[in-house]
């Protein structure tokens, strides 16, 4: 360890084989100055890794951009994806360098971004610190913050629920597929029926005529659209479903369509999206769920879909339960409250890459908050 930069940093030894991994990567690569950016961003990533494994901060090289043949050959990256949390940027500057450059295409869905020196013989890696954004191509080693300030900002980011990685099918752990949660609680659980807006989707006929009446409503403002069509087989169910679902531009349309999907192909990709948090008996006593689930949208938005669930032995929430979507400042934009026999309660909007918000669960004086970005 040393105090330079008037912060702590730490050197780390770069072995023969971690240089080896980097060599093999270069070689890949069509020109010699592309090897050179190659070689230098994959020794940076895998001395990071190293520093975060040191530190029982788990994190996965292979699903990182800068471990994939593809996005090393197509971009200027050299990303370590931090589980559970997100994508650190690692870059290097050399010995004798008081600044470091940050190429525009790594500006955007990252955490931070973590400077390297490397040694003249690239044996050894120090680490000088990190800045959690950009505002420039170029950072200044005074810039940085300190080491233990990353492990700081990665622990504050650890509480916040990063939806963009369920779009690349990423998940936190705590956070089931309805069917883990379903396994441990009642069968008579809504989010368990085949029920779609009062419809029983129990036979192909009547998922037929749901879809019928959707297509329908779809093409309701322009008659010539409406083409008669023919779906049989499941394969076919899902491929109309999936085409609605990715040109309406009615919200009610989108979720009853993710929702027949749900019910008839619950793991198609186009809805994977989604996931439920059992909140335990925290809320006086009772046993509800959080269920969050997304779809991306035609104009590169993000629908977003909240509900609250009963659990265990409950059919249904408890009157008065209130599910509220709050601003980053804390202030309330959307709310709802549990009425008697209610079996779930829901808040529909869209969102932006890059928003923040919160999610609320209330009952009485007990109250769960959930942090999410998209």
């Amino acid at each position: 360890m040393s105090n330079s930069t008037e912060n702590l940093t730490i050197s780390i030894p770069i072995p023969l084989k971690a240089q080896q991994t980097a060599l093999e990567f270069a070689q890949e690569q069509p020109t010699s100055q592309k090897a050179s950016q190659v070689y230098l961003n994959t020794l940076a990533v895998q001395v990071v890794n190293t520093y975060l494994q040191m530190l029982d901060i788990p994190t996965d090289l292979e699903a990182s951009y800068s471990w994939n043949k593809i996005g090393r050959l197509c971009a200027d990256v050299a990303d370590l994806q931090v589980i559970g949390i997100g994508r650190l940027e690692c870059r290097t500057i050399k010995t004798s360098e008081q600044t470091c450059s940050i190429p525009a295409e790594v500006w955007d869905d990252r955490i931070g971004y973590v400077i390297v020196q490397l040694d003249q013989g690239c044996k050894e890696g120090k680490i000088l610190g990190f800045v959690p954004t950009i505002t420039s191509s170029v950072i200044h080693i005074t810039q940085l913050q300190s080491l233990q300030a990353l492990v700081e900002h990665l622990h504050e980011k650890s509480q916040v629920v990063r939806l963009r990685q369920w779009l690349e099918g990423i998940y936190e752990a705590r956070w089931e597929t309805i069917e883990e949660l379903s396994h441990r609680s009642s069968p008579a659980l809504a989010f368990r029926s085949k029920r779609v807006k009062g419809v029983e989707l129990d036979t192909p006929e009547k998922i037929r005529q749901v879809i019928s009446q959707l297509y329908a409503r779809q093409h309701k403002g322009d008659r010539s659209q409406l083409q008669p069509f023919e779906v049989s087989s499941p394969s076919q169910f899902t491929d109309v479903l999936v085409n609605l679902l990715q040109t309406t531009q009615d919200e009610e349309i989108r979720w009853t369509l993710a929702e027949i999907l749900w019910t008839i192909a619950p793991h198609h990709p186009v809805t994977k999206a989604r996931r439920i948090l059992d909140l335990g008996m925290q809320l006086a006593g009772y046993a509800v769920a959080l269920m969050v689930a997304i779809l991306q949208k035609p104009d590169n938005t993000v629908a977003v879909l909240l509900r609250v669930y009963p659990i265990g032995n409950q059919r249904y929430l408890p009157p008065g339960l209130q599910l509220a979507g709050l601003y980053e400042n804390g202030n309330p934009f959307l709310e709802v409250q549990a009425r008697e026999l209610d079996d779930y309660i829901q808040l529909k909007f869209s969102a932006e890459f890059g928003e923040q918000f919160s999610v609320r669960v209330t009952l009485e004086n007990a109250m769960i908050t959930e942090n999410f970005l998209i």
